[in-house]
């Protein structure tokens, strides 16, 4: 019976290669009757790879799919680090902390918004699911077992799109902030204009009354019909570019023209934000430069020892020229990143002085008004001094208007510069419905 039972072992195993084919079809179906079907034949299976082997990679095959050690394997290719992990922020949005509770509710707004996103990450995920296919094919489990195993290169490619979505994702929040500032310094610039220019009708009809009176002549009312002419068209142009500002917020949020001008109201605030000290650079789009690079590399099948050799001496004769073009393209890239955002920083700087001194100078001017017009009023000053006057005061509170939105969006880009807007979550998106090409 031992020995039965051996020979039918060895008929089982080795049909392939010594059984007749009458000897083998009389076991094959013997074996289907058996319940260890599925198991027999997945050893059938693995037998025809080892047969199309030859030598030392048949036996490696062989030891490998029955599961026993062995040593002989080729090594497969290890993930490749270019750079020390740069931890992913668990709350990159900035907004949420602004101090602005529109803000934050059009960019959260913005982000739903956007198809273009929501199609990346219906792409990643199509993606992730394209390597796990493949990751538990046979032939994936083969390349690896004869040193092409290409899931590093898949897994380095598939970071670099998780990175590149969730750069996107920062990138959509800096449009909508920039696009509110915006909005925000025009209606602005719009209500000190109006005001402006009810000034300057009042101060027509002063003109008017004291040429009536005999104390001027006509030319300080034509003067004042003038500057106001002059002033409504520069209203008028203004309002037109406040509306189309609020067309564009309204198309980045979804939101309706009249719920954004609810949304809006009359202050007419520009946000004042915050500016940190220097932070960890975790941009995302050099970390999915960082991951296509190694993903590159591993597919030229750069080892981690020669990338540690080249990290140390990037000139080495022996460093290969892919792998010293990919350091010398990302030692550029983060070198660039780090000046624009030391840049930034010294350039917001810089604001305080000015808007100090701004600041001066606007009151400086809203006195020089207030005199010139009591002036006027008790005749005692000319028309010329209150145009001058008022028209350095407008200039004043606009260019004050002006600097606090540059302010604004400058801190906005220093966010983006920084690498704030996205979140470690953002490497792993939701799905959301989309129209995708």
């Amino acid at each position: 019976m031992d020995r039965e039972a051996a020979g039918g072992q060895q008929t089982a195993v080795g049909a392939f290669f010594v059984t007749p084919a009458r000897t083998w079809g009389l076991r094959m179906r013997s074996t289907i009757a058996s319940a260890r079907f599925a198991a027999i034949a997945a050893d059938v299976r693995n037998l025809v790879v080892i047969r199309r082997a030859s030598g030392p990679l048949a036996l490696a095959l062989a030891c490998a799919l029955a599961g026993c050690a062995t040593t002989k394997a080729p090594e497969t290719h290890a993930s490749l680090t270019i750079a020390p992990p740069v931890s992913a922020p668990q709350d990159g949005d900035w907004w949420k902390a602004a101090g602005d509770p529109l803000l934050a509710n059009l960019i959260e707004r913005g982000l739903a918004a956007d198809n273009d996103l929501a199609c990346r990450a219906a792409r990643l995920h199509e993606q992730e699911e394209t390597d796990a296919a493949a990751s538990r094919r046979l032939s994936g489990k083969v390349r690896a077992l004869v040193g092409k195993d290409e899931a590093p290169e898949r897994d380095a490619a598939r970071m670099a799109w998780a990175y590149a979505y969730a750069q996107a994702r920062a990138d959509r929040a800096t449009e909508v902030a920039l696009a509110y500032v915006q909005v925000r310094r025009l209606q602005q610039i719009l209500m000190l204009r109006t005001q402006r220019l009810d000034q300057f009708r009042d101060n027509a009809v002063i003109a008017e009354f004291r040429r009536q009176a005999g104390l001027v002549t006509a030319i300080d009312g034509g003067l004042g019909n003038s500057m106001a002419g002059v002033v409504d068209a520069d209203v008028a142009a203004t309002r037109a570019r406040y509306d189309a500002a609020r067309a564009a917020l309204s198309a980045l949020t979804g939101m309706s023209d009249t719920d954004l001008l609810t949304a809006l109201g009359e202050k007419a605030d520009i946000p004042v934000f915050a500016v940190d000290g220097p932070a960890q650079l975790h941009r995302a789009d050099l970390l999915a430069l960082r991951s296509r690079l190694e993903s590159s590399l591993a597919h030229e099948k750069v080892t981690q020892a020669q990338l540690d050799a080249a990290l140390v001496a990037p000139e080495a004769p022996a460093t290969p020229q892919a792998l010293r073009d990919a350091l010398q393209k990302l030692a550029k890239a983060d070198e660039g990143a780090r000046a624009e955002v030391a840049s930034t920083r010294e350039a917001l700087a810089a604001f305080d002085k000015r808007e100090a001194a701004l600041a001066d100078t606007a009151a400086q001017a809203k006195r020089a008004v207030t005199d010139a017009r009591a002036a006027y009023r008790a005749g005692f000053g000319d028309f010329a001094t209150l145009y001058v006057a008022e028209a350095a005061a407008l200039a004043a509170e606009e260019a004050r208007v002006g600097m606090k939105a540059d302010r604004a969006a400058m801190t906005v880009r220093l966010h983006k510069q920084e690498g704030a807007g996205w979140s470690a979550a953002d490497l792993d998106p939701p799905m959301g419905a989309a129209t995708c090409d």
